[in-house]
């Protein structure tokens, strides 16, 4: 099973709150209280999303946390990223050299196709499809037609 840990779990859950309310600066305790995420916890998953690009901070009165950019343009992909590293199914996914297998695998390039549509799967869905009310099946089988017809 491919499971997130759940520190990217919490990242989802604070990012979210904050695509709703978009032109606003969060302190990390605003939004601990919010989400239920404890504090120290969040104050973690903050500055590893602030380090990936994905929030931009401030210090001082007119200080916190925001969206460094629309969540239209966060994919989720750079979410997982941003907290587990370099997504990939398996080791040879990520670097050839972990594996031993690697020069007589008969199924590492199935494995990569499996990887790279995960991959762009989580690249197509963003930050704003997972606050929509809109479920993401309809939403994705529409996108992956249109991808498949071009």
């Amino acid at each position: 099973m491919i499971k997130l840990s759940k520190l990217t779990d919490y990242a989802s859950v604070l990012l979210a709150v904050m695509a709703r309310h978009p032109h606003m600066r969060w302190a990390a305790h605003e939004l601990a209280e919010q989400t239920k995420v404890p504090k120290p916890t969040c104050v973690k998953v903050l500055k590893l999303l602030t380090r990936a690009g994905l929030l931009v901070s401030a210090q001082g009165a007119q200080g916190g946390y925001a969206l460094a950019r629309p969540a239209s343009e966060i994919p989720v992909k750079a979410i997982i990223e941003a907290i587990e590293g370099r997504l990939a199914i398996t080791e040879c996914g990520t670097d050839e050299q972990l594996c031993k297998m690697t020069d007589h695998c008969s199924i590492m390039s199935r494995w990569r196709e499996l990887g790279d549509r995960v991959n762009a799967m989580l690249t197509e869905v963003s930050l704003a499809d997972l606050v929509s009310p809109t479920q993401l099946q309809d939403r994705s089988h529409d996108r992956i037609a249109a991808r498949q017809i071009v």
